[in-house]
């Protein structure tokens, strides 16, 4: 594996491999990744959903994804990893810019984008931040920035475009997961229509047979996803706004800020308010 960029914002990478390297779950300080195909095949599975994958794909995973790549023929990996203090720190002004990456709720289950020339292009972009980095080390920083905002500005209007697709696209019982898990992305802040007993009754199963049938295909239960995807949502908010701890708390119906402070510190080893003085002095 070859590793030109990296550093506690951004991981850029380049490897072959003729079986999956790596563990599903990603290194925590990442929230977000972008896998390019630039030669091979196989399939692709993220959060208990499976699909063929093949030259010039391309998959974009938010923070609670989880998957994993079966390779039937060799295959060149591009990967970019990027934390929410990074896009932050991109951002021209405050919480403005990407919001459908910032604020990505609708998981993906396939390539991002189909129109091969603009696969051809993002390749183009990853490789160019490779290879400044490469011949030029921390002083390609200013220009590695610049191509990263016109890849988040890329990102951002393929989710904008497949959000609406989605929206419109009956949903094959296949996809029954996905579904599940857009709807807990769209009321994240309603944790009352989080409740199992009321999510049963949405998607017309019992209770026991959705949380067996979740955890067998996601590999967590709907409870232990809800709450990492929410932390990762705090975080974001942490990152990109100046609410309130409490505000927080409130939008996200945590009891109270002692009940966010014990689980954001269990997951992210900081409390929320010294988390949010670590992005100051970062």
């Amino acid at each position: 594996m070859k590793r030109f960029l990296s550093n506690e914002s951004l991981l850029a990478q380049q490897f072959e491999a003729n079986h999956w390297p790596m563990s599903v779950n990603r290194d925590p300080s990442y929230s977000y990744e972008i896998v390019l195909i630039q030669a091979g095949s196989g399939s692709y599975q993220v959060n208990g959903n499976q699909s063929r994958y093949q030259v010039g794909d391309v998959f974009f995973l938010g923070p609670s994804d989880r998957y994993s790549f079966k390779i039937s023929q060799k295959t060149c990996f591009y990967s970019l990893l990027f934390s929410i203090p990074y896009v932050a720190s991109l951002m021209p002004t405050a919480g403005q810019g990407w919001p459908y990456v910032v604020d990505y709720s609708v998981p993906l289950s396939g390539t991002l984008i189909s129109n091969s020339s603009e696969q051809r292009s993002l390749l183009a972009l990853v490789e160019i931040i490779l290879a400044e980095q490469q011949l030029h080390g921390v002083l390609a920083n200013s220009v590695v920035e610049s191509l990263m905002k016109t890849i988040l500005s890329l990102l951002d209007r393929y989710l904008a475009q497949h959000s609406v697709s989605e929206s419109a696209r009956s949903v094959s019982p296949s996809a029954f997961i996905q579904r599940v898990l857009t709807y807990i992305g769209q009321h994240i802040t309603e944790p009352q229509l989080l409740r199992m007993e009321n999510m049963a009754e949405v998607f017309n199963y019992s209770a026991s047979h959705l949380a067996a049938l979740f955890k067998q295909q996601v590999g967590e239960s709907i409870q232990q996803y809800i709450i990492q995807y929410k932390l990762n949502r705090v975080a974001t908010r942490l990152s990109l706004s100046t609410l309130t701890i409490s505000q927080i708390a409130d939008e996200f119906g945590f009891s109270d800020v002692c009940h966010l402070n014990k689980l954001f510190k269990r997951h992210y080893q900081y409390t929320p308010t010294d988390y949010r003085r670590s992005l100051a002095v970062s």
